[in-house]
């Protein structure tokens, strides 16, 4: 099976991004080819390092046609969709955001979700039929991450690991406050920080306990860490036998209206240590989100989509519909990037947030030309 995987970038290291690596390596592993394509032009001397991947940004470069789609990010999704007419796709949502926007289209047969809070927000505000929108929770390869510490009875060394925080914001202060109460030596990384790194597996295992969410956390407790899950505003608990289900299914993240960080309570978790239950948590978590089990069922889901394509009759008019209502969609943006542009300068808007929706509209006017 040829599968072609979509993304708006490796470049990053995000949940998405490593899905992305560690599915290309499942999917040859298990005899299949996968491919990859991102329409971040500035891509193409970073796509392929450390991986054995057919990567390109120009569609035309691909080296065969694939018998399925795997689409990520709408983008790049629906310029896969249309230049290859005959061949059926999944989407799958990492997040709530906007590059993560549901599209809907008639060859996108099966819709993945990466946690549960996710599947609800996908079926009510993109109107999905929710038998056709499964939940794919992330895993982690045990091969990859193979070293698992052992615990003191005391944690001594700490991570603060996102991508998004930076170090004056309220939950990064909390952090550090009570890890210094504790006398818990505290490292940082993530973007913010001017620290990133792309071998988790040889990183974290140096730690006690590890602050962190999404992929990061369930990294993080594969490696034998102890885990406090973090919020974009917030902190929660630390994972524990008791909380494991809960958390597992909404991808280790806490809801966005949690209470606001503090000091005392991140306290009151690193209270609940304990090497015997982070053990626990650390040896369930290696077995039930084993990518390789995972990446059996998505096969299973690959090979159920393409079937139901082949018994399915293609509209063109339908497929032409539904790339219109997509592009009508994208239309009020690229008039926002317009007005930036003349209000305010190219130069002197590329800044923060602007200059990324700058990017991304930028992006689509080359899509759309």
């Amino acid at each position: 099976m040829r599968v072609l995987i979509t993304n708006n970038t490796l470049r990053v290291r995000g949940g998405a991004e490593s899905f992305v690596r560690d599915l290309v390596g499942d999917l040859q592993n298990c005899g299949h080819t996968a491919m990859f394509y991102s329409t971040d032009t500035e891509e193409a001397e970073h796509l392929a390092v450390g991986d054995i991947i057919q990567a390109v940004d120009d569609l035309e470069k691909l080296p065969e046609q694939p018998d399925i789609i795997h689409a990520q990010h709408h983008m790049d999704a629906m310029t896969a969709l249309t230049a290859f007419p005959n061949i059926p796709a999944i989407y799958h949502c990492h997040g709530a955001v906007w590059r993560e926007s549901v599209p809907r289209h008639p060859r996108i047969h099966h819709y993945l979700a990466m946690s549960r809070t996710l599947r609800e927000r996908m079926i009510i505000e993109f109107n999905l039929a929710p038998n056709n929108v499964d939940v794919f929770l992330n895993g982690v390869d045990p091969r990859r991450f193979c070293k698992v510490r052992k615990l003191p009875q005391q944690p001594r060394r700490g991570l603060f690991y996102n991508k998004v925080s930076h170090r004056k914001s309220p939950t990064a202060r909390a952090v550090e406050s009570a890890a210094a109460d504790f006398g818990i030596e505290l490292d940082w990384i993530g973007r913010n920080f001017e620290r990133m790194i792309g071998d988790p597996e040889n990183v974290l295992p140096n730690y006690d306990v590890v602050f962190a969410s999404g992929r990061s956390a369930i990294e993080a407790l594969a490696c034998g860490c102890a885990v406090v899950i973090l919020g974009r505003t917030s902190c929660g608990e630390m994972v524990m036998p008791e909380n494991f289900d809960r958390f597992r299914q909404v991808n280790f993240s806490i809801a966005v209206n949690s209470p606001p960080p503090s000091a005392d309570e991140i306290s009151r978790q690193l209270r609940h240590f304990s090497p015997e239950r982070c053990k626990l948590v650390t040896e369930r978590i290696r077995i039930e989100a084993d990518s390789r089990t995972e990446v059996r069922t998505l096969i299973e889901i690959y090979e159920r989509v393409i079937e139901q394509h082949r018994t399915t009759k293609i509209d063109a008019r339908e497929e032409l519909l539904a790339l219109s209502h997509y592009m009508r969609r994208l239309v009020p943006l690229v008039r926002i990037t317009d007005e930036l542009q003349m209000q305010n300068g190219i130069h002197a808007t590329r800044t923060g947030v602007v200059h990324q929706l700058l990017t991304q509209m930028e992006t689509v006017k080359r899509v759309l030309a």
